[in-house]
């Protein structure tokens, strides 16, 4: 058999589509199992065993190159797993399978033809990103298909970053910066978190990517060269997650890091702003067997616990282009994640990850 999973999202979304590999994997142990997404999603899929080739395509194509690579795909697949309605997920999925599994879409005349072409449709189920991607694996199963369980890439730490890391000693993994600014807490509030952090006798280890790199020397220059790292643009998303796995704990915004340290099974306190938990929540390594509830401000799934904004119970009027509607104009940062407080995150720290037993002495139990 062989299976082709197509996700044209970012990385994250690519991140837990990618879990659907280990579940037909355990189905049919001999499967070919092949993912086609965006280029740039690749590194993230890095050291995934159940996924046997990645295939990667341009954001922006040229059509005659995407009719010719539908051309070039046509039927090498027995099974298509089309993780979203896009009409270019959907044709991708169309010409590369005898047989396709896709959420049935709407019924509207332009839908129509998906509603023709595909040859098996499931019903929308709601929850968490996972929930919604397990019935893809219906026809493959009798009776109930296996819950999913979030996966991570995988990849060796060189001497270099071993090495670093061992100057830190205990360390915490902090993941500050999303590619949209909405997302983001604040550079004073994560030196001031950090600070925390070190008087509790804990170094700081910084990731993310290369892009990330400037943002992250506002906050170390701050703060004491020889407790911090910055492994943004020198770790590999496979050896990012190595790192988390020697950490005593992570923090992190709204990135595709945050769901790396959820499946990890390491303690995580992911800070959340105008992203719904109930669907994007980072699925902890157990898979998610409790929801996300948009009406809380702290609460916690197995390894992961989610910090939000206080009064949850007002709603947000929701931000257009990851512009926050309330400020006047329109900003970029959030008023939903600048209201969180460092204290209300250290307390999180302290009561849901090993940092709140740390026997240091002076330990900061918390602030004034």
């Amino acid at each position: 058999m062989k299976f082709l999973i197509v996700s044209l999202r970012y990385l994250g979304d690519c991140l837990l589509a990618a879990a659907l590999a280990p579940a037909l994997k355990a189905r049919f142990p001999d499967a070919q199992i092949d993912m086609l997404t965006f280029k740039d999603n690749a590194p993230i899929l890095e050291g995934i065993q159940d996924i046997s080739h990645v295939i990667g395509v341009e954001h922006h194509p040229n059509k005659f190159v995407q009719a010719c690579s539908h051309l070039a795909s046509w039927n090498k697949y027995d099974w298509a797993l089309i993780t979203m309605n896009s009409t270019r997920t959907v044709l991708y999925g169309y010409f590369a399978a005898k047989h396709q599994v896709m959420v049935r879409p709407y019924p509207s005349l332009e839908e129509l033809w998906k509603r023709i072409l595909i040859t098996d449709q499931i019903d929308f189920v709601g929850g968490q990103i996972l929930e919604r991607t397990q019935p893809l694996l219906g026809p493959f199963f009798k009776g109930t298909a296996p819950q999913l369980c979030p996966i991570h890439p995988d990849r060796e730490l060189s001497t270099d970053l071993q090495a670093k890391l061992h100057v830190l000693g205990s360390y915490v993994v902090c993941q500050c910066n999303s590619r949209y600014q909405d997302k983001n807490w604040g550079i004073e509030k994560w030196i001031e978190l950090a600070h925390l952090l070190m008087t509790a006798g804990y170094g700081i280890c910084f990731t993310g990517g290369p892009g990330d790199v400037d943002y992250l020397l506002k906050i170390t220059e701050a703060l004491p060269p020889q407790k911090t790292f910055i492994a943004a643009g020198h770790a590999s998303f496979g050896q990012t997650s190595r790192i988390i796995m020697g950490a005593v704990a992570y923090i992190g915004v709204d990135t595709a890091t945050s769901h790396i340290a959820a499946a990890t099974g390491i303690p995580c306190v992911c800070l959340y702003g105008p992203t719904s938990v109930d669907t994007w929540g980072p699925a902890p390594k157990c898979g998610q067997l409790t929801p996300y509830s948009n009406d809380l401000d702290i609460q916690t799934v197995g390894n992961v616990t989610i910090v939000r904004r206080d009064n949850t119970d007002i709603p947000c009027s929701g931000c257009t282009r990851h512009l926050c509607a309330h400020n006047n104009p329109p900003q970029l940062l959030s008023r939903c994640m600048q209201s969180i407080s460092v204290e209300k995150v250290w307390k999180t720290l302290c009561d849901h990850t090993p940092i709140g037993s740390m026997p240091t002495l002076g330990f900061p139990r918390k602030t004034k």
